[in-house]
């Protein structure tokens, strides 16, 4: 499993470029706040198996681009 913590534009970005009901979205969907307390709007946790994070950075890189490093970083981290 890889967690991506992305920012709630992001998360809806991502949304919108991906079919409703998609492996992705439901993925999307099921993202929780994380450390909400703290930073305001709170961030969100969003796991996934590799093959969502994967297909997940190659929307990004055409509709989020700003979500690329940290899906990158996820990605990276769950390869160890």
């Amino acid at each position: 499993m890889v967690e991506l913590i992305l920012t709630e534009s992001q998360v809806a970005s991502l949304k919108a470029a991906v079919p409703i009901g998609s492996r992705e979205w439901a993925a999307l969907e099921k993202g929780e706040p994380f450390a909400s307390t703290v930073f305001k709007p709170a961030p969100i946790a969003v796991s996934c198996a590799m093959t969502i994070a994967n297909r997940l950075l190659a929307v990004a890189q055409e509709f989020c681009p700003d979500a690329v490093p940290q899906i990158r970083a996820a990605i990276a981290q769950g390869m160890e």
